[in-house]
């Protein structure tokens, strides 16, 4: 058994391609983040969203 490592990554967890999502993925996560950001808005107020 060799100590190197098997799979070396480089500046990051993963590469860039494991990243990459399907398109329906994104736009599902994407509409995900706004409704709860919109929800964060309503029931928190200001508040509740730092920026």
């Amino acid at each position: 058994m060799t100590t190197e490592r098997m799979n070396p990554q480089v500046n990051g967890a993963h590469s860039s391609s494991a990243r990459r999502r399907n398109p329906v993925a994104n736009a599902v996560r994407n509409v995900g983040i706004v409704l709860d950001t919109a929800a964060r808005v309503l029931f928190l107020g200001r508040d509740g969203v730092k920026m």
